[in-house]
């Protein structure tokens, strides 16, 4: 079977089997936190393709990943992953039931960059413009760093603004080496 249609396949099922339940929310925070523990701790693809350790310690370690308790839905849907042995596409899985999630409730993922932390009233006025922008909610990840000098880098969904000083020096950077290329 493709590896593609493995994920999508098994993530459109959990977000039915959610929304059924009414617990979609709850089971998109748990696919959150299974994402974002395979990023923090690389060793956690390793132990699950693992075949010596048993379906038991990795249904323990998967719900452990997603927070230490986890919702009937996300439970049902760990026991049919593990009985196929599909474990190996978890990340994936939870990833795509992201996808969904957002899709469905139209919501979109922004990313703000800055040099220093901004003011909540400036997070709030760059959240607004984008929710009426797109006429959905936004959920954004702030980050803190300093190499970009100043200003702001953004990005929602796939739409990325560079207003940051780095930027700025390297387009005028660009424009010098161009400009003298055309005069040689």
């Amino acid at each position: 079977m493709n590896t593609g249609l493995i994920p999508v396949r098994y993530a459109t099922a959990l977000l039915d089997f959610a929304n059924a339940s009414e617990e979609q929310n709850r089971v998109y925070n748990e696919a959150k936190a299974i994402a974002k523990s395979y990023f923090q701790f690389s060793e956690l693809r390793s132990v699950l393709d693992n075949p010596v350790l048993s379906k038991a310690d990795k249904r323990k370690i998967v719900i452990l990943a997603a927070g230490g308790s986890v919702s009937k839905p996300f439970e049902k849907f760990l026991d049919l992953l593990l009985d196929n042995n599909r474990e190996v596409h978890l990340l994936s899985v939870a990833l795509k039931y992201v996808d969904l999630y957002r899709k469905q409730k139209n919501i979109h993922y922004g990313k703000l960059t800055t040099a220093a932390p901004v003011t909540a009233d400036v997070e709030e006025r760059l959240m607004k413009m984008v929710e009426n922008t797109t006429g959905g909610s936004i959920e954004m990840e702030k980050i803190i760093d300093p190499e970009i000098l100043g200003g702001f880098m953004f990005e929602v969904d796939f739409v990325r603004w560079d207003a940051s000083i780095s930027g700025q020096l390297r387009r005028i950077k660009n424009d010098y080496i161009e400009r003298n290329k055309k005069t040689v």
